[in-house]
């Protein structure tokens, strides 16, 4: 059975990533959204959950448990080195990301330009004084990125642009330094916690935009931004990337220069293509 891990996938979330796999792993056609799937609250962990063998149990004549247990063996190659696969109580499906498949998520949103939509997908007009907080942490990350390169942190391959990139280019260091010496992320502040699963959160709730064809689901984009934005807001007045830092743990720096490449790509996309908005680099 072949296998593609998160760097080599074609999906653009891991709810696409893990809800293909679990196709795969049912072997019948259908459309994703028939497979529930569900992340955990929890920020410290990234943990999805599926009660995909209870829907199954009646159509395969099985118990849940078994069923369970068969998916999740099926699932394992396919989702390995990524996610840690189990059954827990009550027949549920757990997968949960490792540090490793982290971090090589995050080096994707960092890095990589997200797809245009096929079809122009707009947001409900929002007033302009509801989208400047969502602005102006656009322009905050654009900011720090352009000061980071300056002060030698990290190097951007342009840095001097007239309009918001889709993404930053990094000349160095690439990849980024998100896991420390022992194999373990370097983010590990509630305030990066939280940062990271609203990453996570505004792209699994984008995921119909990308992947699901034919269908109109409801997706409130300013309730999403926004989030992003308070949680990017929370994490640079805690998280400090200059001063000792900067000095004595310059790969921590990196790190959450990564982060906050990661957030300026989303907002960016969701302000231009959602909002018909301008990403501005500084107000």
């Amino acid at each position: 059975m072949d296998t593609a891990n998160i760097s080599q996938c074609s999906e653009i979330t891991l709810k696409c990533f893990l809800l293909s796999r679990f196709q795969r792993a049912i072997g019948q056609q259908g459309t994703l959204g028939e497979i529930p799937l569900n992340r955990s609250k929890n920020s410290a962990r990234v943990l999805y959950v599926s009660a995909i063998a209870l829907k199954l149990a009646k159509t395969w004549q099985q118990t849940p448990q078994t069923i369970a247990a068969q998916l999740a063996e099926t699932l394992e190659p396919l989702c390995y080195p990524d996610f840690v696969v189990k059954v827990a109580p009550a027949a549920i499906i757990e997968l949960e990301l490792t540090d490793a498949g982290l971090a090589v998520w995050l080096q994707r949103l960092a890095q990589t330009n997200l797809p245009l939509p096929e079809s122009r997908i707009l947001s409900p007009v929002v007033s302009a004084d509801r989208l400047f907080p969502i602005q102006y942490s656009h322009a905050r990350c654009c900011s720090l990125l352009r000061m980071a390169h300056r002060d030698r942190i990290i190097s951007i391959a342009q840095p001097d642009v007239a309009t918001a990139p889709q993404i930053w280019s990094l000349a160095s260091p690439n990849p980024i330094p998100w896991i420390d010496d022992g194999d373990r992320l370097r983010l590990v502040h509630p305030a990066e916690c939280n940062l990271i699963s609203q990453l996570l959160t505004v792209l699994d709730n984008l995921y119909p935009i990308f992947e699901v064809k034919d269908r109109k689901i409801p997706i409130n984009y300013f309730k999403l931004a926004n989030s992003l934005s308070e949680a990017f807001q929370i994490f640079y007045s805690q998280c400090r990337i200059w001063g000792k830092v900067k000095i004595e743990q310059p790969k921590l720096a990196q790190a959450r220069l990564g982060l906050i490449l990661a957030t300026q790509s989303l907002l960016r996309f969701i302000l231009e293509n959602l909002f018909n908005a301008i990403a501005p680099l500084e107000l």
